[in-house]
C-alpha cells in the first residue's frame, strides 16, 4: 500500500526553499553591488603626499605667523560665476599675484584653483569660477611665492561668502 503524498506542489511553489535560499542570495547581490560601487567611485585623497604635508607643518605655521604680522585678512564673495576678494592688511602690502583655492572636504576632483586678477576700480581681486557643488568648502588664498597664507571654511552649505584669516 502506498501512502498518500502530502505535498503535491513543485518545490519552487513552496515556502521553505525560498525561506532558506533568500538570505544567502541577498548577501551575494549586496556584496556584488558594494564591490561595484567601491571600484567605480573610489575616494580620492584630499592631500596626495601626507608625509610631505607633515614635514611642511612648520612652514605652514611660519606662513600663518607672517600673515598675522602683516595684519592680513580677506573677505571672499561669490557673485554668480565670479569670485571677489577684498584683501585687508596693516601695514598695506604691495599688489601681487594671488592664488585662490576652493577645496572640497571629501572629493578632490571638485577642487578649483585659479589666479586672481586685480580690479583697480573696485580695489578688489577677482577670478571666474565654475559653479561650486553643495559642500562646506575650504578656501585658501596665498601669493605666488607662498610667503603667507589665509584660510577659512564656508559656514553653511549654501554660503556665498567667507572670511579668511591667518591660521596654521
Amino acid at each position: 500500500m502506498r501512502y498518500p503524498r502530502e505535498d503535491t506542489l513543485p518545490w519552487y511553489k513552496q515556502f521553505w526553499p525560498w525561506f532558506v535560499i533568500t538570505p544567502p542570495l541577498a548577501g551575494i547581490v549586496l556584496g556584488v553591488l558594494l564591490i561595484t560601487f567601491a571600484t567605480n567611485d573610489p575616494d580620492g585623497m584630499v592631500i596626495g603626499d601626507y608625509s610631505k604635508e607633515g614635514r611642511g607643518m612648520n612652514q605652514s605655521i611660519e606662513r600663518a605667523r607672517f600673515a598675522m604680522q602683516l595684519g592680513l585678512a580677506a573677505d571672499v564673495e561669490i557673485e554668480g560665476e565670479r569670485v571677489w576678494v577684498r584683501l585687508e592688511s596693516n601695514p598695506a602690502i604691495p599688489r601681487q599675484e594671488l592664488q585662490i583655492r576652493f577645496v572640497h572636504p571629501t572629493r578632490d576632483h571638485f577642487d578649483q584653483q585659479m589666479v586672481l586678477s586685480h580690479d583697480p576700480v573696485r580695489n578688489r581681486y577677482y577670478a571666474d569660477i565654475e559653479a561650486l557643488q553643495t559642500a562646506l568648502w575650504y578656501v585658501y588664498i596665498e601669493p605666488a611665492d607662498g610667503a603667507w597664507r589665509l584660510r577659512g571654511r564656508m559656514a553653511e552649505f549654501d554660503s556665498q561668502a567667507v572670511r579668511l584669516e591667518p591660521s596654521a
